[in-house]
């Protein structure tokens, strides 16, 4: 009897592990657009820093191949006489993801969060809020 209601158990544990794995899946990001929302993103917070950095770069790769729905983006900003030297003024490291499907439907909104302890803007993206850039 113990046995049975052991394998009951196990199958049961099964069963709805493959259920939230099914809820959890999502699309993969399109690096493209992953890009042209971390360069907007890096233009906003040069824009806002008053001159503080006059150029940016931007370096976006798959956070995970083959099931990725994360891009980590790394924005250098730079001022005039750092370009000069060839370093950085501020380094980011961003992430931009895809939430994974809901019940009723995809949905293909990104959102962003600050996957390095230092961020350059006023204030580290929040994760919370779709990205609008």
């Amino acid at each position: 009897m113990r046995r049975r209601s052991l394998i009951v158990i196990i199958a049961s544990l099964s069963g709805v592990c493959l259920l939230f794995t099914w809820a959890a899946s999502a699309h993969n990001i399109d690096l493209k657009k992953a890009r042209e929302v971390a360069r907007d993103y890096a233009r906003q917070v040069r824009d806002e820093s008053g001159g503080k950095y006059v150029h940016y770069s931007t370096n976006c790769v798959a956070a995970f191949p083959n099931h990725n729905h994360i891009a980590r983006c790394l924005i250098d900003y730079r001022n005039e006489a750092d370009t000069k030297k060839d370093v950085y003024t501020c380094r980011e490291l961003i992430e931009i993801k895809l939430l994974p499907h809901k019940p009723y439907g995809m949905t293909y909104i990104l959102y962003g969060n600050h996957a390095s302890s230092t961020y350059c803007g006023r204030a580290p993206l929040d994760s919370n809020k779709p990205l609008t850039y």
